[in-house]
């Protein structure tokens, strides 16, 4: 596969599964927000940092981007599952660009296993 549809890939996946992850938290939670439920420590940041992980694994390549990219239709999930924007709604956007960043910490994580499987 070219890089770049690799690339492509990769990224597209990462922006479907978390907001998989952010769904299906917000519906375990009964419609409230995932960070406002016991599940976001135990659930959402731990398959965030794996889903990110895995992309660093496969594309070592920009990985802070990735974590920004795994967050990316977050925003739309709240949005639909509150049936509006609410006056919070800058802040929430504001608080998920930062848990993608700190999301990339698993995409480092992947990109040394990468580096490291390779010099074996």
């Amino acid at each position: 596969m070219i890089q770049s549809k690799k690339r492509i890939l990769i990224h597209s996946l990462l922006a479907i599964v978390g907001a998989l992850i952010w769904f299906i938290a917000t519906y375990v939670a009964n419609g409230r927000e995932p960070w406002d439920s016991n599940y976001f420590g135990t659930i959402v940041i731990p398959a965030m940092l794996v889903i990110n992980l895995v992309a660093g694994f496969f594309d070592p390549e920009r990985i802070v981007l990735k974590g920004i990219i795994s967050i990316s239709l977050q925003p739309i999930i709240m949005i639909l599952v509150a049936g509006e924007i609410g006056s919070m709604f800058p802040l929430g956007v504001l608080l998920l660009v930062m848990f993608g960043v700190m999301y990339s910490g698993g995409g480092v994580v992947g990109k040394v296993l990468n580096k490291l499987t390779k010099k074996s």
